[in-house]
């Protein structure tokens, strides 16, 4: 990416080398042309490159002698990604016979970059693997899944459970493929590059001694996404979930999450869309099964060129079960911040809290309520990366994280506290 920049810079740094490219007053339409090469050059600026092409290519017509246009137009089909017209073009320049030295060197440079460019738009597939290990305290292993492995949680509390903690292995497997399409689209004045991308990945939490709360997860997933660079990405990714909690299965749950992107200025704004069904198996489970929405903003901003960021966001989501003392409602926030603290290596720290409202008592604990249930859960978070890059792990990762869970409840059996302590090992294999 940072070659691409430099590229760009080149090409619009060529305008003060092109002998003939910096003057329009050889002809009688001067001002037609003036005006209708600062358009172009202003829409490009602005990120509607096919307006600043079709300007660029009137001048052309007009007056096709202008290499300095002819250079604009190039860079403009290069960040709409098409290479072929970009190539076309500042060849065009490069045979003139009289163009000097300086010029010819930076139009050079400009094309052997399009087409290292190219080459990697044309591989297409990309496969990747990806591996984890570590181990893991959990302070409050009969708690259910984590919110971290499970979206939203599954409360699996009863009246009769206890605190019990536990030492757990974990490991994660995983396999993607993406296939990036040649040839870009036209989104409003936007080219976007169209992918498609799939992913399989397993889950496990082994506990060493309450094998009733191991978990096992299996997710595939699939779906397109659009990005548009330095402007806007976009994604709808489609999956299924399979939860096995100790030696039977818990749930299976279908999602599609659409989701958009939008870049500024040293940061970017997300929303996104998540609709899911959840299917209970458990006998204890039965009126849980239920149809989940729920929609979020997020805000991020990197600082310090990078070595920094900041990122919070605000969710709302709903969930109507079977059984309408299963369904609820809520909201969740969370607000984060990274940074680069020594060479490969970062920390991190967020917290959250998710709110939540059940419609209706529950009958099995009507003795025990007045009112319908209401939980605060509270989550801190903190943690290390830091990336091996040379020695026997060079190319692994190293991360090390303590999550604290606080729930409190109206109803004082859903009052629990929860710590997880993990260190592991993880790797991505092209």
């Amino acid at each position: 990416m940072k070659k691409q920049k430099r590229m760009l810079l080149l090409c619009f740094g060529l305008a003060a080398m092109a002998g003939n490219s910096v003057s329009f007053a050889a002809n009688g339409n001067k001002d037609d042309v003036d005006k209708l090469f600062k358009e172009g050059l202003y829409q490009r600026e602005q990120g509607h490159l096919y307006p600043a092409i079709e300007a660029f290519q009137t001048v052309l017509s007009l007056r096709p002698e202008l290499d300095r246009v002819r250079l604009e137009l190039a860079v403009a089909y290069y960040k709409a990604l098409d290479y072929e017209a970009a190539r076309e073009q500042a060849e065009a320049v490069l045979r003139k016979p009289d163009i000097p030295d300086n010029v010819r060197l930076s139009v050079l440079a400009f094309l052997a970059q399009l087409k290292k460019d190219q080459e990697a738009s044309l591989k297409g597939k990309v496969w990747e693997r990806s591996f984890s290990v570590g181990l893991m305290h959990d302070s409050n292993v009969n708690a259910g899944p984590s919110s971290n492995v499970v979206q939203g949680g599954i409360p699996l509390l009863s009246p009769t459970d206890l605190a019990r903690s536990d030492t757990a292995a974990t490991l994660s497997a995983g396999i993607s493929h993406s296939y990036q399409f040649p040839t870009p689209m036209r989104i409003g004045d936007s080219a976007a590059q169209f992918l498609w991308q799939s992913r399989a990945n397993f889950y496990a939490k082994e506990n060493f001694s309450e094998h009733a709360s191991n978990l096992e997860v299996i997710t595939l997933s699939t779906g397109p996404a659009w990005f548009a660079l330095n402007k806007w990405r976009a994604n709808v990714n489609v999956s299924l979930d399979h939860f096995q909690y100790g030696s039977a299965p818990l749930a299976r749950y279908a999602s599609i999450l659409p989701s958009v992107t939008w870049q500024m200025d040293k940061g970017e704004l997300t929303w996104d869309v998540l609709v899911q069904k959840r299917e209970f198996a458990r006998s204890g489970d039965i009126g849980k099964d239920s149809n989940y929405t729920a929609t979020g903003v997020y805000v991020g901003h990197v600082y310090r060129d990078g070595k920094a960021a900041a990122q919070a966001g605000l969710r709302l989501f709903r969930e109507a079960a079977d059984q309408n003392y299963y369904s609820n409602d809520g909201t969740e926030f969370f607000v984060g911040a990274s940074a680069v603290t020594w060479e490969n290596g970062s920390v991190y720290g967020r917290y959250s809290q998710r709110d939540t409202k059940m419609d209706a008592l529950n009958p099995n604990l009507v003795p025990l309520l007045t009112e319908n249930q209401k939980d605060t859960l509270k989550t801190y978070e903190l943690g290390f990366h830091h990336d091996f890059k040379d020695a026997v792990l060079k190319d692994w990762r190293i991360t090390g994280s303590h999550t604290a869970y606080r729930n409190s409840s109206n109803v004082s059996y859903y009052n629990y506290n929860r710590n997880m302590t993990g260190l592991s090992l993880s790797r991505n294999f092209d």
